[in-house]
């Protein structure tokens, strides 16, 4: 993406959330299964170099994907969309969100969302792992954490 596509995304957060008319007028609920994956793979540490350098100094096109780790539902997800969405204008950072929620809160701002199926703790690191290698991802950090991005 680029900056326009940044700047688009960052005029549409808002900390108004869309209603579920099927769990408001039906009571259905968000509940799907997670697609399964393959097994269990082994964590590589091909990097030695401390995280902010992998994220910062990357030579593939001057683009560096960060993995923002999403466990449980975020009590404000607009200001953390609006932090991502200005670190991808200022450092050119792709975010990508990795969750084994049904709903991260970030779809609907138009982020790119990765959904990991659910398991041990193993099988999930093992699941980023091949989510990492496939975007190139520099690092994985939690939600929590994107205010240290800035």
């Amino acid at each position: 993406m680029i900056a326009q596509d940044w700047l688009a995304v960052l005029t549409h957060v808002s900390p108004h959330e869309p209603l579920d008319l099927d769990a408001k007028i039906f009571g259905i609920g968000d509940e799907k299964t997670a697609s399964p994956m393959s097994p269990a793979l082994e964590r590589s540490h091909e990097f030695s170099a401390p995280p902010s350098v992998r994220l910062w100094e990357r030579d593939i096109s001057g683009i560096s994907f960060l993995g923002v780790r999403v466990t449980a539902p975020l009590p404000d997800c607009a200001y953390t969309a609006l932090r991502l969405a200005a670190a991808a204008i200022e450092r050119g950072v792709v975010p990508i969100i990795l969750t084994t929620l049904p709903n991260s809160g970030f779809e609907r701002f138009g982020f790119r969302v990765e959904r990991l199926p659910n398991g041990s703790a193993d099988e999930i690191s093992a699941y980023e792992e091949e989510l990492s290698r496939f975007w190139n991802i520099a690092i994985i950090i939690d939600a929590a954490e994107v205010e240290l991005v800035g």
